[in-house]
């Protein structure tokens, strides 16, 4: 393989544009045939890179590579010192829209509407907006470490040196981190009060379940383990924002802050003076609520309707998220509020967005997440910041995996070429990209165990999922297939695939394919491939 040239930064400080330059290095990458093989499953640790040799596989020249985006001087005019991102957990659209105060958010900045995880459960989605990586290429595949998963993970495979953090500090960034961290933190360290590379503040809760109830949780500051009570000062969500309020005060610029909430993630904590609001908030009665599509696969078949008892406790707990939501918007408002007195607003972008959705009652399904549909795995995100245009929304395939990518380059930097996302910037300097993407990929690579998160009764088998803007084409480790036409069918009910187009599955089982193999560069260019 030709090395990749390297790759320019320009101080921050600096008014700077940002363009997209096309590589002339020409990758091939050899995937796996279209349907999943038993030993392609076989650990959630196997190496699926390119030229893995599998029977049945495919030479597939993939063309030009597109390196990320560079500083230059000529399409965008703006002065971002600092970032301020605010995570929320479990954040679905069908929720944000239900707090009037996240919903407006939109008239204020860039929103990207078809933003897709790379895994809709909390810890593989955490890293890959750490790492700009696809799961198959990090490997934290699930909340545990007995599963391949949990911070344990992270931190055995070194990954932890070499991601976000560690690449804006190497530039003179000061970095914070605030918040619900990865799942099984610390479990295992040395160090109860372990502290991991590259961040300068560190304000995160040790205990769980605690920091989901929001109360009665510990925080390791800085190195140092502080309890808290019961009462309404201690509520999690109002520590965090206060101890950002007074970092982003005294923080020297430019810096990067991740103030990552808990809210709404069950049990969804409300803050008290949030109890009485939203009284009326339902599940939304979508196409999809509680009814059947066709050609259902075999693990939702089986599947009932949800009685009326059953949704009236699934509509209240529905209103709890909706309540605990109020503490996102809360967030951003006490952010924009310290960012106004300490005269740091027309200097810092601020970015709302969630980890991954949340589904309840659609389809039939109780609750939960890590199904290949939207309500799980396309969720919010809304830019907000100097030179960011208002009322714009953006349907473009975008991914978490883009969030590394485009942080850096907005504070001076770059993200190594083994990232497999694509700066945003393009889309925030002038609304679009004609070089971008047309697909992206969801993958759920664990096996469901025992106390996994959000599964009740259902099992749903491993899968790897297609999304574009028209079609979203899921193929299950079992060898089950579905497709979903998104521009007849937006709620994605219908399994369309027994009467589609075979040209058209095959060209995106072939971008699948890529997509399911690639690494770095090759991630550019298979998420660009013609479906």
């Amino acid at each position: 393989m030709t090395d990749l040239p390297p790759q320019t930064a320009v101080h921050p400080r600096k008014w700077w544009i940002v363009a997209v330059t096309a590589g002339v290095t020409s990758l091939g990458i050899v995937a796996a045939a279209g349907i999943f093989s038993a030993s392609a499953w076989s650990s959630p640790h196997r190496d699926i890179t390119a030229g893995s040799g599998a029977v049945g596989a495919l030479d597939i020249n993939l063309g030009p590579v597109p390196q990320q985006a560079v500083v230059t001087d000529e399409q965008f005019q703006t002065e971002i010192d600092n970032i301020v991102f605010i995570l929320a957990d479990d954040l679905d659209w069908a929720t944000f829209r239900q707090v009037p105060r996240l919903n407006a958010l939109q008239s204020k900045g860039t929103t990207f509407t078809n933003t897709t995880v790379t895994d809709s459960l909390c810890c593989p989605s955490r890293v890959s907006i750490l790492r700009g990586q696809y799961v198959h290429n990090h490997k934290v595949v699930s909340n545990e470490p007995a599963s391949g998963g949990g911070w344990p993970t992270f931190y055995r495979l070194g990954e932890e040196k070499d991601c976000l953090p560690t690449w804006l500090s190497a530039k003179g960034v000061q970095t914070a981190f605030m918040g619900k961290y990865l799942n099984a933190y610390p479990d295992g360290a040395k160090n109860p009060a372990y502290v991991p590379p590259g961040w300068d503040r560190w304000v995160v809760p040790v205990t769980q379940p605690e920091m989901y109830r929001g109360y009665g949780y510990t925080l390791n500051i800085d190195g140092t383990l502080k309890t808290y009570g019961e009462k309404p000062k201690d509520f999690l969500g109002d520590v965090l924002v206060g101890e950002a309020s007074q970092y982003i005060s005294s923080a020297r610029e430019p810096f990067y802050l991740q103030l990552s909430l808990t809210n709404p993630h069950r049990p969804s904590p409300v803050a008290v003076r949030h109890l009485e609001s939203n009284k009326y908030a339902a599940i939304p009665r979508s196409k999809g609520f509680n009814a059947a599509g066709l050609n259902e696969p075999a693990w939702r078949s089986g599947i009932s309707a949800l009685g009326p008892r059953r949704l009236a406790s699934l509509d209240k707990r529905w209103r709890e998220r909706v309540q605990s939501a109020e503490t996102v918007a809360d967030a951003y408002d006490a952010v924009v509020a310290a960012l106004t007195k300490a005269g740091k607003l027309d200097r810092t972008l601020i970015v709302i967005g969630s980890d991954n959705g949340y589904h309840s009652a659609v389809r039939r399904l109780p609750p939960g997440k890590r199904t290949p549909y939207l309500e799980d795995t396309v969720v919010p995100y809304v830019f907000i910041g100097p030179g960011v245009a208002a009322g714009v929304k953006v349907p473009s395939m975008t991914s978490t995996i883009d969030l590394g990518p485009t942080f850096t380059a907005l504070l001076g930097t770059q993200a190594p070429q083994w990232t497999d996302g694509r700066s945003l910037v393009p889309f925030l300097a002038r609304g679009s990209d004609e070089d971008w993407r047309t697909g992206v990929i969801s993958e759920s690579l664990s096996q469901a165990r025992p106390g996994d998160p959000d599964y009740e009764t259902l099992k749903p088998p491993r899968f790897t999922a297609l999304r574009t803007e028209q079609w979203v084409y899921v193929e299950y480790e079992d060898g089950t297939k579905e497709l979903y036409d998104r521009a007849t069918d937006p709620d994605e009910l219908d399994n369309v695939l027994p009467t589609a187009d075979p040209e058209l599955v095959k060209s995106l089982n072939r971008q699948l394919v890529a997509l399911r193999a690639c690494a770095g560069p090759t991630c550019r260019v298979a998420d660009a491939l013609p479906n």
